[in-house]
């Protein structure tokens, strides 16, 4: 059996490039549509319509794309969106993976780069629960907690018994948590109820700094004008230093990147557990192997089970998506041996999968 991802997992949305909307969150829309499709060629009954929402493309300020809400029953897939999905089907049988190009249109590069107030703005707009957490990170730019249910689906911390904890590592900054909501969406189209993670944010350690905008360009300064001839250079110009005098201290170590937990911008998940009780672990349900692709040629897993092979359905939709820069599994190494990590990096211009 085949590891690769269905068609029905690459409908969660190939990588966006050139629109200047984003699609229905991770490819809601085409599913129901494929569903209809299906249903009229097969049956006379109409199937039960997908779990999550999403909303007709809408500009928002300041944030220089079109995002799309999260709330009211869709329809079709906005004109031009549906050729980069593929539609689903049980029986539809395995597509080949894509890998997703990066552009200043995918779902990474716009969350990353909306301003705080355009973030807080796109979320009360899709009506997300949540609220500011005003303590516990100071390097996350727009810190907030979940407080509810995203499209049906819980992220619950792991050991952390409320909803509502003031764990830290339940902060995640508002470019994040659009992020997860479109994730959400997906996950409740396959049955998945909770999600639980290891940690979003995680306290830095000690003398590490937020990082800054980056400078603009300086304007080529002017060489020092030359002394016209005649004129005598004025004393002490080219002195050299006087014996015993004290040498230039060297620069100061610049302070530590902080990583993208530190920054609220990461989320490390542990397992998806179904409605029905029945929970995919991600450390006890892989069967990978440290170096192997997790999609695509070579990625099958060592056991073929059906949780392997959903949970690597998951995990290759969410990376052809483009919605998170970077993607990990216990592929990558040793420390992964029992998470997924997903990140968005605000100035990175990439996606990594291992």
């Amino acid at each position: 059996m085949s590891a690769l991802p269905s068609r029905r997992a690459l409908a969660l949305g190939a990588a966006l490039v050139g629109g200047a909307a984003l699609l229905t969150p991770l490819g809601v829309a085409s599913l129901r549509r494929a569903e209809a499709e299906r249903t009229e060629a097969q049956a006379p009954a109409a199937g039960p319509a997908a779990a999550g929402s999403a909303g007709a493309a809408t500009a928002i300020e300041d944030g220089g794309a079109g995002l799309l809400d999260g709330g009211g029953d869709a329809g079709s897939a906005p004109a031009g969106g549906a050729a980069g999905l593929l539609d689903g089907g049980g029986d539809a049988g395995a597509a080949p993976f894509e890998k997703p190009v990066w552009s200043e249109a995918s779902r990474a590069a716009t969350y990353g780069g909306l301003s705080s107030d355009a973030c807080d703005r796109e979320m009360k707009r899709r009506r997300i629960p949540h609220a500011a957490a005003a303590r516990g990170a100071p390097l996350v730019d727009r810190p907030v907690r979940i407080t509810g249910p995203l499209h049906g689906v819980t992220f619950r911390g792991d050991g952390v018994a409320k909803p509502r904890s003031t764990s830290v590592f339940d902060i995640a900054d508002c470019r994040l948590v659009l992020a997860l909501d479109d994730l959400a969406a997906f996950l409740a189209t396959r049955g998945v109820a909770e999600v639980v993670h290891v940690s979003m944010h995680r306290p830095a350690p000690a003398g590490t700094a937020a990082p800054k905008p980056k400078p603009r360009p300086k304007k080529a300064q002017k060489a020092p004008a030359k002394t016209p001839a005649g004129k005598k250079t004025p004393k002490g110009a080219a002195r050299a230093a006087k014996p015993g005098a004290r040498a230039p201290q060297k620069p100061t170590a610049a302070p530590a990147r902080p990583s993208q937990h530190a920054l609220g911008l990461a989320i490390d998940v542990a397992a998806f557990v179904k409605a029905d009780g029945a929970r995919l672990d991600v450390k006890a349900d892989w069967h990978g192997a440290i170096g192997a692709p997790p999609c695509g040629p070579g990625s099958e897993p060592k056991e073929p089970t059906p949780q392997a092979l959903e949970l690597r359905e998951i995990i290759c939709a969410v990376h052809t998506s483009g919605l998170f820069n970077v993607v990990l599994t216990p592929n990558a190494n040793e420390a992964h041996a029992d998470h997924f990590h997903f990140d968005i990096k605000r100035d990175a211009r990439y996606f990594l999968l291992e």
